[in-house]
Order: C-alpha cells, then structure tokens, then sequence
C-alpha cells in the first residue's frame, strides 16, 4: 500500500470514527433507515434512552412498526414523502414511549448517498418541555387578556352609570376601529388593542360634570377646555395599567390632527401613533352619524365627506381610504344600539 493510499485509509477511519462519536453522543435521537425499504439500519443511543427501547427492539423494522409512532400514517406518508422531496419537517409528532408516556417530538428527515446506497437519516427532537412551557405561558396570556378585558369593562362601566350616553358611542366607535383595522389587514392582536382604545376613548370624561357633557347649548371658552381636558384625564387615569398596546397614548392623542391643528398637543405627522389615527377617523365618524344634545346629526355622507375632504391633512389618507372603502363599497354599516342621545365630543 502506497503512502497516498495509506493516508486516504487513515482519513476514512477518522472520518467514521468522529461521525460515529457524533451519532453515539447527539443530544437528538438519530434513526438511519434503508432509503428502498424504510428499514430501520441504526438507532443512536439517545433515542433508545428516549424511548425507552433497546437498539435491538428497533433495527430492522420499518418506521411505522415502531411502537412509538402513534400516527402509523403519519409515519407512512413521511415516507411516500421522503421517496418524492428527499426531506420532510413535521414540527409536532406524538410519539409514546415503551412506558406509555407521551411525548412530542420536532421529525426532520432527509436522504443521502452512503457508498452505492441511499440512507434516510431522521432526526428526532423531544420538544416536550418546549410544548408544556409554551402552554403555560398561553394560559398565563389568556389570564392576563381576561384580566384586562375586566379592567376595560370596569371602566366603561362607571363611565356609563355616570353618563349612559357614552354606552352607544363607544361601541360604535369600537366596532368601526376593528372593521378599519381588518381592512388594513392588521393582526389579531392589533385589533383586539384598537378594540380596547376605543371602548375607553372618552374614559376622562368621568372628569367632566354630567350637565356639560349634555348642555344643548353652546360652549364657552372655559367649558370647551374642560370638554377638552378629558383626553389628558383619560392618559392619566391609564398610564399606569400595563396593557400590550400604547391605550393611554392613543387615548391622548385621538383628537390629534395631521397638520397638528387637533388637542391637546397639537401633534403633527409621524408623532400621531397608528392606533390613534385610525380612532380619529371612527370616532369623527360615529359622532356625526349621530345625534348630539346641541345638533342633530348630520348624516353618514357629511361624515364620509368630511374625512375624505381632510384625507392626508387632518386624518391618515390610508385610514380615511379603508374607511370609506368599508362604508361605499362593502356595505358596513354601525350596530345597533339602544336609542340614546350620545354625549358631547369635542
């Protein structure tokens, strides 16, 4: 034997040496199969330990005469697949172990030339503990989204004993912000967030004596500052609840205008948050739509009119257009509600 071919020979055993020290010591389980016949060839030893089987057990069977494997078909077709793509991912497979626990597992499989022969090599993960964390953490979320669904009715609840004309608007003005921000596309975590802004948009007005709220006639200077004072009130009586969405600053700013002509802080552009011009728009809407103790309403098309005429000015061009999509063109319409005269909005 030739120098060459004695270094060659030396490589190849270090080569198998250090795959076979890699197969025996994976923190993965690891089943090599016969790429003809799905028969099982090597079972690593994590996978045994996994299972709760010996190598014995398994070598020589077929991957869905393991025991295991609770989805015989699953198995089967995982097969079929790997013969068609040479790869399948499953990210969740059940399997039971020879103790009868179950187990859930991340399946990565692939096929591969070793010599003359093709190999499946199937890589399996338990993600068992992954799975009960991640089950724990979405039952703590839904305690918290049930909590804070609790504190936004408390809210609007004493909001509407003291002034039950609210009720309707808030509602209204709910049900328009998700309609918008479905036609926008946003996520459900998002519309569930403009769901709550809206339902506590108007919560400063606790603040604000009931008479003013429904005075029928016209406001002076110091009473429409005290009108308008309600958005600072309701930031402040929110600031500090730890929702998942920006609900106190929207309620800040949803009388905010582009061109920073709106209150309290005359915010332009950019500084306006998304959450905040989408309410801008529901709630201009709902109030005009709407009867008020000083006028009667106005009218859906005077409302469409005016958002339209304020497109990119005074309200989000995007916002406003998905607006009037939902009202022109695919029929929204508000929900009923008890017939009430809706409190004053500035």
């Amino acid at each position: 034997m030739t120098e060459q071919q004695e270094a060659a020979t030396r490589a190849l055993v270090e080569s198998e040496q250090r795959y076979r020290r890699l197969f025996e010591s994976a923190q993965d389980g690891i089943l090599i199969l016969d790429a003809v016949s799905g028969s099982i060839v090597e079972v690593n030893p994590y996978l045994c330990d996994l299972l709760g089987y010996a190598a014995a057990d398994l070598v020589g069977l077929k991957l869905w005469e393991i025991g295991a494997f609770v989805d015989k078909q699953k198995s089967k077709q995982a097969f079929a697949d790997l013969q068609e793509t040479r790869y399948v991912h499953y990210d969740d497979m059940p399997l039971v172990t020879r103790q009868g626990k179950a187990i859930a597992v991340e399946f990565i499989s692939n096929v591969y030339p070793v010599g003359d022969t093709m190999v499946i090599q199937c890589n399996i993960r338990d993600i068992s503990e992954r799975k009960r964390l991640e089950s724990l953490q979405a039952a703590y979320e839904s305690a918290v989204t049930t909590g804070l669904r609790g504190i936004v009715t408390a809210l609007t609840a004493v909001l509407e004993a003291r002034d039950p004309y609210t009720a309707g608007h808030t509602q209204r003005v709910a049900d328009l912000c998700v309609a918008i921000g479905r036609e926008l596309q946003l996520d459900a975590t998002a519309l569930e967030g403009l769901r709550v802004c809206a339902l506590v948009h108007d919560i400063g007005k606790i603040a604000i004596p009931a008479e003013l709220l429904s005075k029928p006639s016209v406001l002076s200077v110091w009473e429409l500052a005290l009108i308008r004072s309600h958005v600072e009130v309701g930031y402040e009586v929110l600031r500090t609840i730890d929702f998942p969405w920006p609900v106190a600053e929207a309620v800040r700013q949803h009388h905010e205008r582009l061109d920073g002509s709106g209150y309290l802080l005359g915010l332009e552009g950019d500084a306006i948050i998304a959450e905040a011009r989408i309410l801008a728009v529901a709630d201009t809407v709902e109030a005009m739509t709407t009867d008020r103790p000083y006028r009667f309403a106005k009218g859906l098309k005077a409302a469409l009119d005016l958002i339209r005429t304020g497109r990119n000015s005074s309200f989000d061009g995007v916002v406003v257009d998905a607006c009037l999509t939902l009202f022109e063109e695919k029929g929204y319409a508000f929900p009923t509600s008890p017939s009430r005269i809706p409190a004053r909005s500035a």
